[in-house]
């Protein structure tokens, strides 16, 4: 199970749910680090190291742990220069990390991280310093008690509120109270509304049933959310044939969600690139993409579209149990 971020209570009127929290999903994501690249001899090579790895302050990998790829050793020879015990000391390496430093905006003098502290300018080149020590006397400490405010429905919460998504599972002696509370919401098609102070912001947070348990969202705050952004579409533009056409492209398209179908192809492209320059293997560029030309006619978009239809691919898991029901057919 992954690591609890938050320990406390759920209450609703004079009954406490004792809970943990915990993250339901992290981005995955390769860590790039930024290199200093130096001139070096042809013959040379680089190679990094696990003590570098280490050093570079990135967020931490996935729980399955960081992808190590095969290195691709030079093979000594007459010509290679490498004989003896030379072809075991590695070379001087021809990159390094390099480490982000803070200068002064007018001068680009470097400055010591003990002279950096936080403001905030309030006119053009005009600012207000704020000490760590006055920073910290803001934070909110971490609350053990989440309170429910209310119950609304979920339709009613636009999707675009949702913040961070974490499981909640029951702490000790807690699991009859966290089976009331998810089977009460179950039943009752409604939502939890709370607020909640964790590492020292405070937070909005629904508490919702999942298949089998309680999750929990934190919300932005209606302030944080550019309502005022929002295009609004002239619906008077649409003809009722394209809405016709395009309705029916719809339907033809819709299908139950399974997102194990999606695949972040732009990583997976990534880590092909990265084990391949690890091994010494030719880089190949990809094609770019064919740009689609501007649609002059909806309407015959439209129809090409629904003429050359076809159903989005489905999972291994949806293929399969469809040839074991041909398979079945065919016995009987």
């Amino acid at each position: 199970m992954a690591s609890t971020v938050w320990r406390g209570f759920i209450t609703f009127g004079l009954v406490s749910v004792p809970v943990r929290l915990f993250r339901a999903a992290r981005a995955e994501r390769v860590s790039l680090r930024r290199l200093y690249r130096a001139d070096a001899p042809a013959s040379s090579y680089s190679q990094g190291s696990e003590e570098d790895e280490a050093e570079e302050p990135t967020p931490p990998p996935p729980s399955k742990g960081r992808k190590r790829f095969e290195t691709a050793m030079p093979v000594p020879s007459a010509t290679s220069g490498f004989s003896g015990s030379a072809a075991v000391r590695a070379p001087e390496p021809v990159l390094a990390p390099v480490r982000q430093v803070s200068m002064r905006g007018e001068t680009n003098d470097v400055v010591s991280e003990k002279q950096v502290l936080k403001g905030y300018e309030y006119e053009k080149n005009r600012y207000v310093a704020l000490d760590p020590e006055e920073l910290k006397s803001l934070e909110t400490k971490t609350a053990t008690e989440m309170q429910i405010e209310e119950f609304v429905s979920l339709s009613e919460v636009d999707p675009v509120y949702f913040e961070t998504s974490y499981y909640v599972a029951p702490d000790a002696a807690g699991e009859k109270a966290y089976a009331l509370l998810f089977e009460a919401l179950r039943t009752s098609n409604l939502v939890a509304v709370s607020q909640l102070a964790m590492h020292g912001r405070e937070h909005i947070v629904i508490v919702r049933p999942g298949k089998h348990g309680l999750l929990a969202h934190t919300m932005f705050f209606s302030s944080e959310v550019r309502a005022d952004e929002e295009y609004h579409a002239i619906t008077d533009l649409v003809k009722e044939k394209e809405l016709a056409l395009a309705q029916t492209l719809i339907q033809s398209l819709a299908a139950p969600f399974e997102p194990e179908k999606y695949r972040d192809t732009r990583r997976e492209r990534l880590e092909e690139m990265i084990a391949k320059k690890v091994a010494g293997q030719p880089i190949t560029r990809a094609e770019e993409p064919k740009r689609q030309a501007a649609v002059v006619d909806i309407t015959e978009a439209l129809q090409k579209s629904l003429a050359a239809l076809k159903k989005p691919a489905s999972s291994e898991k949806t293929k399969s149990s469809a040839k074991l029901a041909r398979s079945a057919g065919r016995k009987q």
